[in-house]
């Protein structure tokens, strides 16, 4: 579309007109969160359930989401951004070559990594998860079986399970955004969310928004060194 700006480029131009200077995190460490303000919610290890029509889950998550441009949603992105490139910059051929293995954008993996962990292989958060893609105990048990609890803090090894878990929630919900959502609530609440059976638990109503957001900003500013 020539000579006509993208909703992304607009978006990230309105992003830095008003928020660039909001909250950077440069300590070497995941952010600390108070309890009511925690991201992270335990994966609650429950037996698959079959596949609901969603419709268009996308959508639905758009409805009920807060918007790109919520101004948490931009705070929490600025943040997690910064973390992605940090993440891209150290790990990017394992971002690429575990999201070609498992047909997942590596760019959406080192979104999540952004967010999870601002991109440090060694962050510990509040619920027992670990590393740069911050798994639980109970989810790298399912997602990594016979694997030491310690090799959480492989950023190679994190970042395979990632994909095999972004895998297997897609196969299961039929939707990637479903399937990115799930990454910090569970299939199974998802299901529960969309289906408007619960709300969502904790502050996770901003974990698709912030990792999409952050997403379009990789895309940007990484997309075309990519092939």
């Amino acid at each position: 579309m020539p000579g006509t700006k993208s909703y992304e480029q607009r978006m990230d131009e309105w992003w830095q007109k008003h928020y660039a200077d909001v909250y950077i995190n440069e300590e070497q460490q995941a952010p600390e969160l108070s309890d009511e303000d925690e991201d992270v919610v335990p994966v609650i290890d429950e037996p698959l359930q079959p596949f609901v029509t969603f419709g268009h889950g996308s959508e639905t998550l758009a409805q009920i989401a807060p918007p790109f441009d919520d101004p948490e949603v931009l705070r929490r992105g600025n943040h997690s951004y910064q973390g992605a490139l940090n993440a891209w910059e150290k790990y990017s051929e394992k971002f690429i070559e575990y999201g070609n293995e498992y047909n997942v954008d590596p760019l959406i993996l080192a979104a999540i990594a952004g967010h999870e962990s601002g991109g440090q292989a060694d962050a510990v958060g509040k619920t027992e998860d670990l590393g740069l893609m911050q798994f639980t105990v109970r989810t790298w048990g399912r997602i990594m079986p016979g694997r030491p609890l310690e090799e959480r803090l492989d950023p190679n090894l994190s970042i395979e399970a990632a994909a095999k878990l972004f895998d297997s929630d897609r196969s299961i919900l039929k939707n990637e955004d479903l399937a990115l959502l799930a990454y910090n609530i569970g299939h199974a609440r998802v299901t529960s969310v969309i289906q408007g059976e619960s709300d969502f638990p904790g502050r996770s109503r901003f974990y698709w928004p912030t990792v999409t957001l952050t997403h379009e900003r990789l895309t940007q500013t990484l997309g075309q060194q990519q092939e």
